[in-house]
């Protein structure tokens, strides 16, 4: 029998904090008809047979948690005045506790039944991956790379695989240490998305803890008989953070052409996209005239997140402007910007940067590059009306592009370089210096240890968001910048240091023939915050671009602190609710004020197997 595990229960439906009231309730009234070695029964119904309990001993109902405990009998040895909880499996109905109460547990462990990924997968795949198996044709899983690190928050993990030959069934087994059993699901399509109830209670009840995945796999003649057992297991693990990832990415995708070009962004864990900015929508003095196609791209958000500063393609060559982003408002000028500094804004270039350290009023500045070339860093204050110069560098005799503030407004990162382009840099060397702001005057300009080696070419520096580390891209030798198939990403402390490579740099191994340098990684970004897990370490996160799987794509690298050690060793996750087929580029992530992205077309779920 099949049945469609898509009809909750009211109980079932609630706030899991809500829930857990219910359960505190009865884990008192059992504790009180609790003894050593007594023995509980529960079914679902007066009539229903006794099943075996999960059963876990506590200290009190309220600093409990509902936690993953081995499959027992259901006599319970306890202390006298231990709290007993008595968990079932998953997806069972309200649970009769004999006590005057119902309630339903959200339970740490998957259904022991099998799952079907969608109908057309035989009923009886779990019979045909029973048989003997065969020594080889290991399938290559592509995500979760192993030792990934998720966010909290991160989208529905999605395990791809790739067979070794033609097979077209696979065995896809998810399980954590302390469950009662592993998840399994059968496929014939070689991606399954977890579903969003069993996400939810891994973001529950395994954080923090390795989650193992393997895949088998076997070819099914079209009679429905196995014509290539089932190859030994693929493995990986991935774990998943305590803390969430914050804030929203806006990212510049290019749909076709050279003037096609858009600003799209989500919220981590949207698995969808929206379309944030397009020139369309600019109008004057953001523009010369409405409803222009030109290209937008090489942006950053203002401090508040309402607004966008960018760069513009032709007709206006690289000229930067900046632009409202919210609803109702969007393309407009934003209502703190004066005509007289927007103006003075569109005769700069680069990317441009800003700092929650210097957005109030009276003081709102933005950092940019001239626009004659000079390789002058520029400071304008976007509300008083003539308030711009240009910041002092003294002891770098080369020229400033792609400058990065920091997020207190003490300093700025920036690329010391020999060749501009356009605003950006054009080739090496270049390396990463940081000068003080010094409420716009500038002053001493020094290199970064291990953001300035000679053998390097260094760029597009950026500040994490408590400003101790800069990440930046580099490509050995004095190569071109621009959209380097050698570019690789890495994380140095802002003081400066050893250079720390990140491990997200590298595709899957078992993958395609893609290496790196190779992939190009560029354009790092971090998350608006940083956060400590209950477990001591610190967690940042890193989006970046990547032409791995073909065309530029979004990534994101993790990296952890603990004790002052650097820890960037973790794949790269890949962001799957972006369009596959679209080349997008140049994220920046930051809490952006923007709508939430629109959840795309729901899947049937999963299909359980009695």
């Amino acid at each position: 029998m099949q049945h469609h595990p898509g009809t909750k229960h009211s109980a079932e439906a609630e706030h899991p904090h809500q829930a857990r009231r219910h359960v505190s309730s009865a884990w008192t009234r059992i504790s009180a008809h609790a003894r050593l070695g007594a023995t509980l029964l529960l079914a679902a119904s007066p009539t229903a047979a006794c099943t075996p309990a999960a059963v876990e001993t506590v200290g009190t109902p309220d600093a409990a948690k509902v936690k993953p405990a081995a499959r027992v009998d259901a006599a319970v040895d306890a202390p006298p005045d231990a709290r007993i909880a008595v968990v079932l499996d998953a997806f069972t109905a309200p649970v009769d506790l004999g006590l005057g109460e119902a309630a339903v547990v959200r339970v740490p462990s998957f259904p022991g039944n099998p799952l079907l990924a969608n109908a057309t997968v035989p009923a009886n795949a779990p019979s045909l991956f029973a048989g003997a198996g065969r020594a080889s044709g290991v399938p290559c899983i592509v995500s979760p790379e192993p030792n990934t690190l998720m966010p909290r928050n991160w989208l529905r993990p999605r395990i791809e695989f790739v067979p070794a030959g033609d097979e077209n069934l696979f065995e896809i087994q998810i399980s954590v240490a302390g469950f009662a059993h592993p998840l399994r699901v059968y496929a014939n399509e070689r991606a399954y998305t977890i579903d969003a109830e069993t996400w939810s209670m891994l973001r529950e009840s395994a954080v923090d803890r390795p989650i193992k995945v393997s895949v088998r796999a076997l070819k099914m003649s079209a009679d429905g008989t196995v014509r290539t057992p089932p190859s030994p297991a693929a493995s990986t693990t991935f774990t998943i953070a305590p803390v969430e990832a914050p804030g929203k990415i806006v990212y510049w995708a290019i749909l076709g052409g050279a003037l096609n070009a858009v600003l799209r962004g989500f919220g981590i864990g949207e698995e969808n996209v929206v379309t944030v900015l397009a020139s369309t929508q600019l109008v004057p003095p953001t523009i010369d005239k409405p409803n222009q196609q030109v290209c937008v791209g090489c942006h950053t958000a203002t401090p508040d997140g309402k607004s966008v500063g960018f760069s513009m393609g032709p007709p206006y060559w690289f000229r930067n402007s900046i632009a409202d982003i919210t609803p109702g408002s969007v393309g407009q000028k934003p209502a703190y910007a004066s005509d007289a500094q927007i103006a003075v804004v569109r005769k700069l270039m680069g990317v441009p940067s800003f700092s929650r350290g210097h957005w109030e009023d009276g003081d709102r500045i933005a950092l940019l590059m001239d626009g004659a070339g000079r390789g002058d860093l520029m400071w304008i204050n976007l509300d008083t009306d003539g308030e711009q110069g240009i910041l002092q560098r003294s002891g770098d005799a080369r020229k400033a592009v792609l400058p990065s503030f920091s997020h207190d407004g003490t300093k700025i990162a920036y690329v010391s370089a020999n060749a501009i382009k356009d605003g950006r840099l054009d080739r090496g060397p270049s390396d990463i210096y940081v000068v003080p702001y010094n409420d716009r005057a500038g002053g001493v300009a020094t290199p970064v240890a291990g953001a300035a080696d000679p053998k390097f070419t260094e760029y597009y520096p950026a500040f994490s968001p408590d400003d101790a580390y800069i990440a930046f891209a580099r490509v050995a030798g004095n190569a071109n910048s621009y959209s380097n198939s050698a570019a690789e990403i890495f994380v140095v402390p802002t003081s400066g240091g050893t250079a720390t490579r990140f491990a997200a740099n590298d595709p899957v191994a078992c993958g395609k023939t893609v290496r790196s340098p190779g992939a190009g990684n560029d354009w790092p970004k971090w998350s608006p915050d940083v956060k400590v897990g209950a477990n001591g370490r610190t967690y940042y996160w890193v989006t970046f671009s990547s032409i791995r799987r073909g065309r530029p794509q979004l990534f994101l690298a993790p990296m952890t602190v603990e004790g002052g050690v650097v820890d960037a060793s973790y794949p790269a996750l890949y962001l799957w609710n972006q369009p596959a087929t679209e080349n997008n580029h140049t994220p920046s992530w930051d809490n952006y004020q923007i709508p939430d992205a629109p959840p795309p077309p729901q899947e049937p779920p999963p299909i359980v197997v009695y």
